[in-house]
């Protein structure tokens, strides 16, 4: 009786053994399959990461990029973060951080890493930032979006809150293209009340927002890209995207037509302009213009701001910031208080979520439509 207990015994050992061996090749399996994954994305890029998070390229300004930009630099801030400081890294004391504390971090071309599963996920695989965001640095706390709180922590406008009935936000801004956690909660865009902006069912009613439908519904869930399909889960074979994203394009389009439209109306005034080569990423100061040689306008973000294409009647085309077109006296044909300065903050809100309304339609389409009005 003894040794039939022994046996049975063993028999349950091994069973449990096994069944834990397999357990642990699938889940090397899966790791492997993630990382693989990972490895497509623009997160695992550390050639962006040496050039928007280190001291060799950004200087102490790696202190606000590195933020989301290096893992080093996340988990660096993540706690400053969440103790109430959205601000740039700072050294433990509290005081700025400088080159020396940056590189030390690891923020150096050498040491930075990118994005990597240890930025977002903590030992045990769960994610850093669950259920609500602490104040972002976008001047909003997203509430109640599950694991989706990872993703917006980062994939915000990062420039504060906006006012939105200011008459002069006093800068030539753009929200950073990462917008999406703006859109989907319904915030910071000029002319729409509060009231009048909502926050997105994607936000609220599916769980984990960002992650139900990048990760969640999709077989290859660690590239983040949500499946052509992923409306039709929930809205019928009738909702594409492609559905819903047709009629905001046009908005867009007619927005950016508006805007470009005031810009070539004033284009006589335009005598100087730091003309920016897209090609070598270099500016050449006090670049003097003929206007009359310019025949339309385009809308670019450069460096963070917003800025113009010039095309010309040759072919070629003029780039600049916005706040570095001058008149003949060196001072901004655009004052920061012009409707186009708010127009294309908000246009470039909704360029920059990069969904085309399908994260917020109510949002996106309430939005562009009160930015027309404004420039009416």
């Amino acid at each position: 009786m003894g040794r039939h207990r022994w046996i049975r015994s063993g028999l349950i050992v091994a069973i449990i053994v096994a069944a834990f061996v397999a357990g642990s090749v699938v889940l090397v399996k899966a790791q492997a399959d993630f990382r693989a994954q990972w490895a497509r994305t623009g997160h695992a890029n550390r050639e962006f990461a040496r050039a928007e998070a280190t001291v060799e390229t950004r200087g102490v300004s790696a202190a606000h990029c590195g933020r989301c930009h290096s893992e080093q630099g996340f988990l660096a801030w993540l706690p400053q973060l969440e103790k109430g400081n959205p601000g740039l890294i700072t050294k433990p004391d509290g005081s700025p951080a400088d080159e020396a504390y940056l590189s030390n971090l690891g923020l150096n071309r050498f040491s930075v890493r990118p994005i990597t599963c240890a930025t977002c996920h903590q030992a045990d695989f769960k994610l850093r930032v669950t259920a609500s965001t602490p104040v972002l640095p976008a001047g909003f706390r997203a509430a109640g979006v599950g694991l989706g709180a990872q993703c917006m922590t980062c994939h915000n406008t990062r420039n504060g809150a906006i006012t939105w009935n200011a008459p002069d936000p006093r800068r030539y801004s753009a929200p950073h293209t990462a917008a999406q956690a703006d859109v989907i909660m319904g915030k910071n865009a000029f002319f729409v009340p509060p009231a009048e902006a909502p926050i997105s069912p994607h936000a609220s009613f599916i769980g984990d927002a960002c992650v139900t439908c990048h990760v969640r519904f999709n077989k290859e869930s660690h590239t983040f890209k949500a499946p052509a399909n992923v409306c039709t889960r929930c809205h019928g074979a009738d909702v594409t995207a492609g559905r819903v994203q047709g009629g905001i394009k046009t908005l867009l389009h007619e927005v950016e037509g508006a805007i470009g439209a005031k810009v070539l109306a004033a284009r006589a005034r335009i005598a100087v302009i730091r003309n920016w080569d897209p090609k070598t990423d270099q500016y050449t100061d006090n670049f003097r213009v003929d206007p009359a040689q310019i025949v339309s306008v385009d809308l670019a973000e450069i460096h963070g701001q917003q800025g113009v294409k010039f095309n010309l009647r040759s072919g070629a085309a003029w780039y600049s910031q916005l706040g570095s077109v001058m008149d003949a006296s060196g001072r901004p044909v655009f004052a920061t208080a012009d409707p186009i300065v708010r127009a294309g903050w908000n246009y470039f809100l909704i360029e920059g979520d990069d969904s085309f309304g399908v994260h917020n339609p109510r949002f996106a389409r309430t939005v562009l439509l009160a930015t027309l009005d404004a420039l009416k």
